[in-house]
């Protein structure tokens, strides 16, 4: 959902004229210790501020939605104000609206501004069981809390290190329970996934052909990377934990 994030400018952007004698990289590793951990304790309290409803799974990567993002906007004290008109339109040939949002982002004394945008003709909003919806039959309040969504997240995320390209098992971590978090897939072909529902999403299971749901389906492409029914989910992981186990005991040994 960040594909279409534009990044304008930052202030207070530090421009180093680095030593590389060997006082001044132990200096550097010792502060670059402390800035990774630093970020981690960012990344950690935000996240644990969020709750599973906070997040999507979409094609198994977690997206935080708008009601995290100001959840973590507030922690930080991040505001924002929108620059000239929002929300920007354009319409292409066959009725198809993008909506773009753009806004200035502020916390203690940096700035940075954004844009978001979000399309119709994703098929997010376009895709249905006939193929792609025409334009009126979109809503086009869902594109523009999107659009709105999409510009508002990539501030944050920008602004607060740590935030941005969360996996799963960062938010697993966080004490987030990945199987209560919506999930959507899309992928194309004789596995593309249409409806939520288990019947209509025509997604198959890699491991035994059964039908799989949108959550199931985006659940086990973040989790092992591949689609998978519960059944074959569960075979999945009894089987990393052996070659888990595996590993440990022949370092046992060699040791």
């Amino acid at each position: 959902m960040e594909n279409n994030e534009i990044i304008v400018h930052e202030t207070n952007e530090i421009q180093n004229n680095l030593d590389f004698s060997s006082d001044n990289i132990l200096m550097l590793a010792e502060q670059a210790e402390k800035r990774i951990s630093a970020v981690k304790k960012i990344m950690n309290a935000a996240l644990s501020i969020t709750h599973e409803n906070d997040w999507v799974l979409i094609g198994g990567k977690p997206y935080l939605q708008e009601t995290g993002s100001s959840k973590i906007a507030r922690l930080f004290g991040v505001k924002w104000e929108f620059i000239g008109n929002n929300p920007q339109v354009e319409v292409d040939a066959e009725g198809y609206k993008t909506f773009s949002y753009r806004m200035a982002f502020f916390m203690s004394n940096d700035k940075i501004e954004c844009e978001g945008s979000r399309s119709m003709r994703e098929d997010f909003f376009a895709k249905s069981k006939t193929g792609l919806k025409k334009p009126d039959e979109i809503d086009e309040r869902d594109v523009k809390m999107a659009a709105y969504t999409n510009c508002i997240n990539n501030g944050i995320k920008r602004l607060i290190p740590g935030v941005r390209n969360i996996g799963i098992n960062e938010l697993k971590n966080a004490g987030l329970d990945i199987e209560q978090i919506s999930g959507y897939t899309f992928k194309t072909g004789s596995q593309g996934g249409k409806d939520t529902s288990k019947v209509d999403s025509e997604l198959k299971c890699s491991g035994c052909g059964a039908s799989v749901s949108q959550t199931v389906a985006s659940y086990s492409q973040g989790e092992y990377g591949r689609i998978l029914c519960m059944k074959c989910q569960k075979v999945a992981k009894k089987a990393e934990k052996q070659a888990t186990e595996e590993v440990n005991t022949n370092e046992l040994t060699n040791n």
